[in-house]
């Protein structure tokens, strides 16, 4: 089922909607937000997906993180 988020991807100045699947993994969201704002923002390997302030394992779905629509999520550089 399609989950409509707010991603903000640091270094970038706005925040993106971006639609995930359920069944995707974070580290797919992850580089789904990179992708969406590599017109501003260069996409790096080294990213970590925050939400609600914790670090997400790139290998579990989305539903296992229990994102509602429209929460918003964090893409930081992993030196952080």
């Amino acid at each position: 089922m399609p989950l409509p988020l707010y991603g903000f991807l640091e270094g970038d100045t706005i925040g993106l909607l971006i639609v995930a699947d359920e069944h995707e993994t974070v580290g797919s969201l992850s580089r789904k937000l990179q992708e969406a704002a590599s017109i501003r923002v260069a996409p790096s390997a080294n990213a970590q997906l925050l939400y609600r302030g914790d670090k997400l394992d790139p290998a579990i779905t989305v539903a296992a993180t229990r994102m509602k629509p429209l929460d918003r999520f964090d893409v930081v550089w992993s030196s952080r």
